[in-house]
């Protein structure tokens, strides 16, 4: 027997400090207050998910300037030199022929709205050769020319050459509703987690209390038990409250943690942890950004009467999916007519107006003949003079033609057309399929509403009720009617009830966010404003 004693008293002298008791004690965490607004304007300015989308409009904007740069005039200057050394293939030119050439042309050109190309060009070319019986060496040549093609039928029309830039200004509005989509979300999102977040604290707050409160009975309950007024299965019965309360703060804390890195992400700031990367040289972070979240506003009940049929007309209005479905819609209309033009034989006005000139050093032959080989005068002459036969329009030249291509696609392929129907059917039952959608999430949204604004009436009638029911057990306890077990399930009650009063009023809140993004209003109700843009 006096071994086992010795044994026993070793293995709890070994076993004691293994034992864990209490609520263990863990370094307090830095806070940082922040108001909704503070969280909405740090997403807005931050958020990952709208910095991205952001950046679809801006590169839209762009593509609209680069299909809308091909009715800019373009530019040409071009030169050219030759010196060229060849035998002759006539006797009486000379056993070779030698030449040498410069030529310059200055050219612009231009295509319209209605897909005609206009090219304007002027040059001018000098001609010195060792080629006998040359009336003019050196010769210059200088002309002025103007050139259109006029689509008729296939690629006429503001349409059919603003086909690209149609498709891009609509991929823009597209863009800015998905945008603007993005937007809606990230800002719910936020007043989500950040209520949810205050929710968690709370309910942190009120079991703490409890927690507190129990083990204040605990203590009494010891005291009483030492001087023989209350029984060692009222102690036990504290000990175990107090155990089960501890308990829940440990996962009332877990709670706050999680509730408060599902906020940060929304800010773009780092979640616990990241610390651990920033000391490792991944990133950069303050100590102000790694600390815990306390929100600074508390939820206030600010009733709102909506009807669904007021809801789902501005939903209707308002909401950016239904935007970017119809301009879906008229892409889809404006590849049907595009296509359709593409169908067309091609018909082209082709018309030319040129004006040349020629100067340089003539000789004058006997009898007008250059077979004779004597020079009986000389006339000298420049560019400057072949230039002047252009202004002077002295040799005026006209074309004028039509010219009709039938492809073989006209008669075979019609895939195009066929998608692009295919397409607007598509877009149709799109659009029909998001007013349903925006049908529901409204009714839901407004239901949400109305049942929030219920449970808050509630909610507060049953946790009045209970703190009463409280009050009168804690007398029938301290007169000894009722045990301990009787009180703590009353107390429980209690801490529930706030919670729940607590949850109905964020409820109310959450339901409140989620009414203006089912209604599209968000952003105009608070005011926001992002980037310049105006939704």
């Amino acid at each position: 027997m006096r071994h086992k004693t010795v044994l026993a008293a070793l293995a709890a002298l070994i076993i004691a400090p293994l034992v864990w008791s209490g609520t263990p004690q863990t370094p307090k965490p830095e806070t940082r207050t922040l108001s909704l607004a503070d969280c909405i304007r740090k997403a807005l300015e931050g958020n990952l998910d709208l910095a991205i989308e952001a950046l679809n409009p801006e590169m839209d904007s762009a593509s609209i300037a680069v299909a809308r740069e091909k009715f800019l005039p373009e530019f040409g200057l071009s030169s050219n030199y030759l010196d060229q050394d060849i035998p002759s293939s006539w006797g009486v030119e000379g056993p070779t022929i030698k030449t040498k050439m410069d030529y310059y042309q200055l050219g612009v050109s231009q295509r319209t709205p209605l897909g005609t190309e206009l090219d304007l060009s002027l040059s001018t070319r000098k001609t010195d050769t060792s080629r006998a019986y040359t009336t003019v060496n050196p010769a210059y040549f200088s002309e002025f020319r103007l050139n259109l093609r006029q689509p008729l039928l296939r690629d006429f029309g503001f349409r059919a050459n603003h086909y690209e830039s149609i498709k891009a200004r609509r991929q823009l509005d597209m863009s800015e509703a998905a945008l603007k989509s993005t937007l809606l979300q990230t800002v719910y999102g936020v007043e989500e987690a950040y209520w949810n977040l205050y929710y968690a604290r709370e309910s942190l707050r009120v079991l703490e209390m409890s927690l507190a409160q129990s083990r204040e009975t605990l203590k009494r309950n010891e005291e009483a038990a030492r001087i023989g007024t209350k029984s060692a299965v009222e102690v036990l019965s504290a000990e175990t409250e107090v155990a089960g309360y501890e308990d829940r703060v440990l996962s009332a804390r877990l709670q706050v943690e999680k509730a408060d890195n599902r906020l940060k992400p929304l800010l773009n700031m780092p979640v616990a942890g990241a610390a651990a990367g920033a000391a490792a040289g991944v990133a950069a972070v303050s100590g102000e950004d790694l600390a815990s979240i306390i929100p600074a506003d508390e939820p206030q009940a600010e009733k709102r009467t909506v009807t669904y049929e007021e809801a789902l007309a501005t939903a209707l209005a308002e909401r950016p999916e239904l935007a970017r479905t119809d301009a879906m819609m008229a892409n889809a209309a404006t590849d049907i007519g595009y296509f359709r033009n593409q169908l067309l034989p091609r018909l082209d006005l082709n018309f030319s107006l040129w004006s040349p000139g020629q100067s340089g050093i003539k000789y004058i032959f006997q009898d007008n003949n250059p077979l004779t080989g004597i020079i009986i005068d000389t006339i000298y002459g420049s560019r400057g003079q072949s230039f002047k036969d252009v202004w002077k329009m002295a040799y005026n030249n006209l074309s004028l033609n039509f010219t009709l291509t039938l492809p073989l696609s006209n008669f075979v392929s019609r895939a195009g057309l066929a998608r692009a129907r295919l397409a607007q059917d598509q877009a149709r039952l799109q659009l029909e399929k998001e007013r349903q959608t925006i049908e529901v999430e409204v009714m839901e949204a407004v239901k949400d509403l109305e049942a929030s604004a219920k449970k808050i009436e509630t909610s507060a009638r049953y946790r009045g009720l209970m703190e009463k029911r409280v009050q009168a057990e804690t007398q029938r306890y301290d007169l000894g009617l009722v045990g301990s077990e009787w009180l703590f399930t009353y107390q429980r009650n209690l801490a529930q009830a706030k919670a729940d009063e607590i949850r109905a009023v964020i409820d109310y809140r959450i339901a409140l966010a989620a009414l203006d993004k089912a209604m599209g209003t968000t952003i105009r109700a608070k005011g926001l404003k992002f980037k310049g843009y105006e939704f």
